[in-house]
């Protein structure tokens, strides 16, 4: 009697903190599931499609890592240095070791600098495009041609960044020659009238037209302009080099032949010079 007793007792000890673990870790389970419930419906309303679909990856498997926790400590099992030493070991890991981890920080780096925003012109290494989508993982761009690119962030951390949207945009420029030389202040002037009247130069920046060079056929200017989409850079170059062409060639400037400026310079001479002389002294040298 007195060992029946004994075993009573203690299955008596070791099924009631049994079952008060075990009720414990229902009411875990279901305070979890409700949790899981509620998260969804609360994402479901975020309007972001692709926002929405990373949050519903991630949050579910944080609520689960979670619930093992709770769910460990709830039967009797201490995890407090255990979650301790995970944690630690797991961030750590992951930040370091872990594209995933690298792009992440990156990630979190531009936006607490702000290096860019959706719909900004940006480059970076070799590809330069439109920012349409950004995530603490990867940035999605728009390139020139119409196609898309997902860069992973770190990219944006190990490489320069220009961000031309805050740069007053891409640069576009025309070479316009000149024949003669006593043309180069008319010319500057008519062009000059010209650029300050663009109404598509964008961004805060001036367009301009600065004298450039005298080569062996011509002298040449070159003509600065702004733009906001570098996929129609050819095309504006071409409304540049027009405007510029029609204004000089309407006042009767010589632009873009092929008389050499020295040549020009020495037949001038030479008809100062055969000014006086009579066509008999000139044919005969």
């Amino acid at each position: 009697m007195h060992l029946l007793s004994a075993i009573d007792i203690d299955f008596r000890s070791v099924a009631e903190p049994a079952a008060q673990a075990a009720g414990r870790l229902v009411v875990v389970i279901v305070a979890a599931a409700v949790a899981l419930r509620v998260v969804r419906v609360l994402l479901g309303r975020v309007d972001d499609l692709r926002v929405r679909e990373q949050l519903l990856f991630f949050l579910p498997k944080a609520v689960g890592a979670i619930v093992v926790v709770v769910g460990l400590a709830a039967i009797g099992i201490d995890v407090s240095g255990m979650a301790a030493i995970m944690a630690t070991v797991g961030v750590t890991g992951a930040v370091v070791f872990t594209p995933v981890g690298q792009n992440f920080v990156a990630g979190t780096m531009i936006r607490i600098d702000d290096i860019y925003q959706v719909g900004e012109v940006v480059t970076v290494g070799d590809l330069n495009g439109t920012v349409v989508h950004r995530s603490l993982l990867r940035t999605e761009l728009e390139l020139p041609d119409g196609s898309k690119a997902w860069v992973p962030n770190s990219t944006f951390q190990d490489n320069q960044v220009l961000n031309h949207s805050r740069m007053g945009g891409w640069r576009v420029s025309a070479q316009i020659p000149l024949d003669c030389a006593s043309d180069r202040s008319t010319a500057q002037a008519i062009m000059d009238e010209v650029i300050s009247s663009l109404d598509w130069n964008s961004g805060e920046k001036d367009a301009f037209v600065a004298f450039d060079h005298v080569g062996s056929e011509a002298m040449f200017f070159t003509a600065y302009a702004w733009i906001d989409d570098r996929t129609k850079e050819p095309w504006y170059r071409g409304l540049l080099l027009s405007a510029l062409v029609d204004a000089l060639e309407a006042e009767g400037v010589s632009v873009g032949q092929t008389t050499n400026l020295s040549l020009g310079s020495s037949r001038r001479d030479a008809d100062a010079a055969n000014a006086d002389r009579t066509p008999f002294e000139i044919s005969n040298g």
